[in-house]
């Protein structure tokens, strides 16, 4: 496969052809499974004949390091052997180690000889991230956490991750497909985060329901009572009221992204790069900054001060109703929200962006319309992707036939646009040539031909059409003369009624 990097906001290959990364994501929580997808390897081949070429691969610290110092390699051959899988399909993967609520005793993660709660009470609520604000043993384990306590050992808990990572970037060194790594799965600020929450809920307060004193703990009852929770969300559907409520919890959420998160990645950036010297560093986010907080997350610097290279922003997005079935308010422009204030933090940073997660939906019928319309923002905005993610049943879910749409893996230039409209199964690309190739995915390419392929603006080109076995899909290669004019690639069976129609980005 070929090695990927980075130029200013695009991911280009070896070749210097930009890339657009979509795909999944693949993640076992289940301690009895051994925190390993059971899976073969006809799995990633449906992920390929989808159109996937990337998946995030979810580690487990319980899995890696079950006692101090002590890595598991049983485990993370297990996690090879996925990786291998990936790469007999052209699926690159970028490594997730993965965290809700801290622990593996709570939700997954940290093994139980790094949850240090100093045996205060673990408490849940309606929904599992609600232990996030409630629980303060959840919270004290990531404040020893961010404070770097010495373990049992002696040894530092942010020291022992470091290591952690150190080791497993050693393991995977010999897997070309490897392209990076996601440092930890939204990092919450421990006890600072009810500093954000109680942002929001004072802003909430006072700008809808009139409170000029505010009872911090009675809205907060109102936030935990599923049927009360959906009322106020309701009232979030008014973006004014929206705008404000985020903007009240960036200052606090900031401060920890900028003051706690930034010197941890730094910190773990500089033991994967003492290992792979440019793998993707993948900057997550704060946990507030899934809802539209701004991120005040900044750029990983080396040792010596200057900034490290190739680093991709890899942010989530969902709405408020994620994780129930209120899909009745499930608010679109909540979402575009969300993914316009990731926008601004991608233009301060000047970097590509990968969505780490997105979805995380059901098998609700609205779910299909719904992946439709976080597919165009990032056909807007030339953005990879990352969905949340794969679990037994997905193949028949609506949203599934969503993800399996119509976009140039490679484009042989610079991509300036591209559409896939999912009524006719056309879809356009639109770049600058550099005389590369450009490949793009198709769902039915098994039943084109090369008169199902229009190309304008280059004045050579060669096509050449590559079906998957025994499926309808594959991908379609194009090579254009190199130029300074647009050129226009589309491919359908139904190209008549789209060739004037204008890319929409």
């Amino acid at each position: 496969m070929k090695k990927l990097t980075i130029d200013g906001q695009r991911i280009v290959n070896e070749d210097g052809e930009q890339v657009i990364l979509s795909g999944i994501n693949l993640v076992c929580k289940n301690k009895s499974l051994g925190y390993v997808e059971p899976c073969d390897v006809s799995l990633f081949q449906w992920f390929q004949e989808q159109g996937f070429n990337v998946i995030r691969l979810g580690l487990i610290w319980d899995g890696v390091e079950p006692e101090p110092g002590i890595y598991d390699d049983v485990y993370l051959s297990r996690i090879k052997q996925q990786i291998r899988w990936a790469e007999q399909h052209h699926l690159y993967v970028f490594l997730d180690m993965h965290q809700d609520l801290y622990s593996q005793l709570y939700g997954d993660g940290a093994p139980a000889w790094a949850t240090l709660t100093d045996d205060l009470p673990h408490i849940v609520g309606d929904m599992w991230s609600d232990a996030y604000l409630k629980s303060p043993a959840v919270n004290r384990a990531l404040d020893h956490f961010w404070q770097n306590t010495p373990a049992a050992d002696g040894i530092g808990l942010q020291d022992h991750y470091e290591a952690m990572w150190r080791h497993v970037a050693a393991f995977f060194a010999d897997c070309p497909n490897v392209i990076g790594y996601d440092m930890m799965n939204e990092p919450y600020p421990g006890t600072s985060g009810q500093q954000v929450f109680g942002a929001m809920i004072a802003a909430y307060a006072e700008t809808v329901m009139g409170m000029n004193e505010v009872d911090m703990e009675q809205i907060a009852v109102l936030w935990f009572d599923d049927e009360k929770k959906q009322e106020i969300l309701q009232g979030m559907a008014d973006m004014d009221i929206y705008r404000v409520l985020m903007d009240s919890a960036e200052q606090a959420s900031q401060a920890f992204d900028r003051d706690i998160l930034t010197p941890f990645f730094n910190k773990i950036a500089a033991a994967v790069r003492s290992v792979d010297s440019d793998g993707f560093l993948m900057l997550e986010t704060s946990y507030f900054t899934n809802m539209g907080v701004e991120s005040g997350i900044e750029l990983v610097q080396n040792p010596d001060g200057t900034i490290a290279q190739h680093q991709v922003y890899a942010p989530h997005g969902y709405d408020l109703v994620v994780d129930t079935d209120h899909y009745e308010i499930y608010n679109q422009e909540r979402v575009n929200f969300i993914f316009s204030t990731h926008r601004k933090v991608q233009t301060r940073l000047s970097t590509p962006v990968l969505i780490g997660e997105w979805g995380a939906f059901n098998a609700h019928p609205a779910t299909y319309e719904l992946a439709k319309a976080v597919n165009s923002i990032f056909e807007q905005y030339l953005w990879s992707n990352t969905f949340w993610c794969w679990y037994d049943g997905f193949k028949d879910t609506p949203f599934v036939k969503a993800l399996r749409r119509g976009f140039p893996h490679t484009t042989g230039g610079v991509l300036i646009g591209y559409h896939y409209d999912y009524d006719t199964e056309i879809v356009k690309v639109e770049y600058i040539p550099s005389g590369g190739e450009t490949r793009i995915y198709h769902p039915r390419a098994a039943l084109l031909t090369a008169e199902d392929v229009r190309i304008s603006g280059a004045a050579s080109y060669q096509i050449e059409l590559h079906p998957y076995p025994n499926t309808e899909s594959g991908w379609i290669a194009v090579r254009a003369e190199k130029g300074e004019g647009l050129v226009t690639i589309i491919v359908g069976t139904s190209i008549s009624n789209l060739i004037n129609s204008e890319v929409r980005y």
